[in-house]
């Protein structure tokens, strides 16, 4: 939308956007700093951490109205403060009413849009309000409030200072989202707003007045229980669009309840009748313009930092973000077109030139992409939340590790890999660690390890939950299976396919239903959302040691460096980093005429394959001498075999039709330089396609794979090596 044509709503609407942004960014950064002070409550930056991040939010709601937020985080800014001042310990119930006072916040942020609010939610903010002054004791605990009208009504005259505030704004104000009326308005809610006058003299003639344009400024007589700094903070957005400049009237002796009216009458009468300054002076306190701030105090110029670097980052929509990497996508298509051309012209100049704009199209592939990276840390963050809680819960003490938190992927994979990590970070918490008791009768330390790694090998990046827990009980994994019928029960599995039995739908283990597991659902769950993204997931486990999940992910959905083949007239695309070597197709392959999946001697390993032609039915050349590529899925390795290899080959994947859901192991399709279209593998799909045809039927018949390579003809075994 033009900004010309926005109306006051919408201006509106976008700057409270903002803020609400603004808030979950500090909210995020307040709950950092508690959960730091819970592992080490001497941290003092930490604490000042928190006091800032509540402070800011506070201050932000007052200036878009948000009363209900105002009121309650005062609350909890009354506990951040009594924490800093040395009057009140860290204990456990205050950190814990800290935490639930970050949720109750961010719950009052998701409901500013509401004209009246929700009823239960403002009778929670009561509830933790009376929880976090009542803790404090004393004077506090007859102040719980739940809206800024009741401060006023409850305030402590005797602690009340006088000053005179006078706010002049830029002309600018306005247009970068400023409203002066706001500030009184916050003010009055923080304290009492005794005299208020208009400055005019800004104000042009009628017919120069720009409606955009801010000329008014304020001057207020300001009784309130507050220090100049308070005052400043109140400004603080302000900062670069306002001239402001504050005078402690306090009479000295400091004013008794008894003599509070006289005292403000008196300060009222002599700031009336003094002249107004017509310069900001520094020892008054004042905020100066940008180019006279060199005596602003630290906190100003923390402030100012933050806004530099804030400058740095430009938040942009996701549907842009994705319509440029569209465009890149069919920019590649299109290079690929035009060198494709090229070499079929035989012109060296036009080759030279397209291999020109193709290296500058991977260029700027390359740099569309890294826009959509976003560091796993941030989604690894919120696990220590998670960890405090559910460990408190069950009673077991656990040290959260993360590595590789600064490691980048594709955002729309952060997203969707937010709920399966919270699923086995859940599920280390419940079965895999074990008690404090039971781990000393282990010989193990009383705290447990939980750790979250990530890192990128070969194109991907890979993700590792672990645990120092108990480890996977496999014989009872087997008895369970048997049970359900997922095993047979003279079927031998080995350790590797034990362990990846726990991912089989409804499959659970748990003796016992709990609020955090139990039901047999979630790892199933886990694994297919994870290869939704084309990613793959293994566990390894030594009992009595732990648990490793490991995931592995591309790095992003939107573009790939792919191995292109073809079979018949169909072409086939394969993500280049699985791809480990390519082969003449063995004279005699161990084949089962009643399944998909035959079998290959590759230098001494029996690996199965599959037959493109025959698994999709399509028809093969006349002619010719097939390929066989071998893939490697994590510890898996699979052959497919080819007719024809054509080499690397950029490709953007775009998704199939749902007429084409029949087809098996395909991940989606690609428009190659000649138009044609190409179909892209999935290959974890072939791997669990693969184990399937080695688990028994319903009549519990199975063609398992040969024993070893003797058993598969020598003609095989000379032909693959």
């Amino acid at each position: 939308m033009n900004p010309s044509d926005m109306s006051d709503e919408d201006i509106l609407a976008t700057a409270r956007e903002g803020f609400l942004d603004e808030a979950r960014d500090m909210l995020s950064q307040f709950e950092a700093a508690l959960l730091t002070l819970d592992d080490n409550p001497d941290d003092n930056e930490a604490l000042n951490c928190a006091f800032r991040a509540a402070h800011t939010i506070k201050g932000t709601a007052g200036l878009f109205g948000c009363d209900r937020v105002v009121a309650f985080t005062h609350n909890v800014e009354t506990l951040l403060e009594e924490l800093r001042s040395g009057a009140f310990a860290m204990s456990d119930e205050a950190m814990g009413l800290l935490l639930q006072g970050r949720d109750q916040i961010e719950a009052l942020l998701g409901d500013v849009h509401a004209s009246t609010g929700d009823p239960a939610l403002a009778e929670r903010s009561q509830e933790l309000s009376q929880a976090i002054l009542g803790l404090l004791g004393g004077a506090h605990a007859s102040a719980a409030v739940t809206h800024p009208a009741a401060t006023q009504a409850q305030a402590d005259v005797g602690g009340e200072r006088i000053w005179r505030v006078r706010a002049s704004f830029g002309v600018d104000a306005m247009r970068n989202g400023l409203d002066p009326l706001s500030f009184v308005r916050y003010m009055a809610s923080q304290g009492r707003l005794v005299q208020l006058q208009a400055l005019l003299d800004g104000v042009p003639p009628l017919q120069d007045l720009d409606p955009e344009a801010c000329h008014l400024g304020f001057e207020a007589t300001y009784a309130a229980d507050c220090s100049r700094s308070d005052i400043e903070a109140m400004f603080e957005f302000a900062v670069e669009d306002c001239t402001l400049d504050i005078e402690d009237l306090t009479p000295a002796p400091a004013v008794t309840p008894a003599g509070t009216q006289a005292a403000v009458a008196s300060a009222v009468s002599a700031a009336s009748a003094a002249e107004p300054p017509r310069e900001v002076r520094a020892e008054q306190g004042a905020l100066r313009p940008a180019d006279q701030r060199s005596g602003q105090s630290d906190r100003r110029k923390g402030n100012s930092d933050r806004r530099q670097d804030e400058t740095r980052f430009v938040r942009v929509q996701a549907d842009k973000l994705d319509r440029l990497i569209d465009l890149v996508g069919e920019l590649v298509i299109a290079s690929s077109g035009a060198l494709l051309v090229a070499n079929r012209e035989g012109s060296n100049a036009f080759t030279e030139a397209a291999q020109r704009i193709q290296s500058l199209v991977e260029s700027t592939r390359d740099g569309a992409l890294a826009l959509r990276m976003a560091p796993i840390g941030e989604t690894f963050a919120r696990f220590h939340r998670v960890v405090r809680d559910v460990s408190k819960a069950l009673g077991k003490q656990v040290d959260l590790q993360i590595t590789g938190a600064e490691t980048e992927l594709d955002k729309s994979m952060v997203d969707v890999i937010a709920d399966p990590l919270m699923h086995l970070v859940r599920n280390c918490l419940d079965h895999g660690l074990e008690s404090p008791a039971d781990r000393i009768a282990a010989g193990k330390p009383e705290r447990g390890t939980l750790a979250l790694h990530a890192y990128h090998e070969g194109g991907q990046i890979v993700i590792e939950v672990s645990d120092d827990g108990r480890g996977l009980n496999r014989e009872l994994i087997l008895r369970k299976a048997r049970e359900r019928g997922i095993v047979s029960p003279d079927q031998v599995l080995s350790e590797h396919e034990l362990d990846q039995l726990i991912c089989a739908p409804g499959f659970s283990t748990a003796e016992q239903v709990t609020d955090i597991s139990g039901r047999g659902v979630g790892m199933d769950v886990v694994k297919r959302s994870i290869e939704s993204l084309r990613g793959q997931m293994q566990l390894a486990s030594e009992w009595g040691k732990g648990t490793t999940t490991q995931i592995r992910l591309p790095l992003t959905l939107a573009i790939i460096d792919g191995f292109l083949t073809s079979v018949g007239n169909v072409h086939y695309v394969l993500p280049m980093e699985i791809v480990s070597e390519c082969i003449d197709v063995p004279s005699d392959c161990h084949s089962n005429p009643r399944s998909d999946v035959g079998y290959f001697n590759l230098r001494g390993e029996v690996l199965p394959y599959f037959d493109l032609a025959r698994l999709h039915k399509v028809p093969t050349q006349a002619t010719g001498r097939r390929s066989l590529v071998v893939v490697r899925d994590l510890q898996t390795a699979v052959g497919l075999v080819v007719d024809r290899l054509h080499g690397e080959h950029q490709t953007v994947i775009k998704p199939l039709s749902s007429l084409f859901s029949h087809l098996r192991a395909i991940a989606g399709s690609t428009i190659l330089g000649s138009g044609d279209v190409a179909l892209v593998v999935d290959v974890p799909a072939l791997v669990s396609h693969a184990v399937e045809a080695t688990r028994p039927d319903k009549r519990g018949h199975i063609q398992p794979p040969p024993a070893n390579a003797s058993d598969l003809p020598s003609t095989a075994v000379e032909s693959a090596s």
